[in-house]
């Protein structure tokens, strides 16, 4: 048995995980992730804004963020107790195997 450990990049099970979240989340999911850079009030100010720069329903960009959140790839506050937007833990890693740079 091989004692590479599976994500080392060597093994190329980096790749197979990529790959894997690539088909699991979809490009508005892709996109909420790319663009959370700590400099958005809330969800809402984030969301607003790819909604018009990227031209997508901002409820379909509310609902994906959601999803997210109930993944536990970001967390955000509430109307009654508002907070940032950030990436978790999870979601940190997530965007660095998916190789997306915070400047992008």
């Amino acid at each position: 048995m091989d004692d590479t450990p599976p994500l080392s990049p060597s093994s190329g099970g980096g790749d197979v995980i990529r790959r894997l979240i690539l088909r699991a989340l979809n490009e508005n999911q892709q996109l909420i992730l790319r663009s959370i850079n700590g400099k958005h009030r809330s969800l809402n100010a984030l969301l607003e804004e790819l909604s018009r720069k990227e031209n997508k329903p901002l409820s379909t960009l509310k609902l994906n963020a959601r999803i997210l959140k109930e993944l536990g790839l970001i967390d955000y506050g509430t109307k009654d107790a508002p907070r940032p937007v950030r990436l978790t833990e999870y979601g940190m890693i997530v965007r660095t195997i998916l190789k997306v740079d915070r400047n992008e």
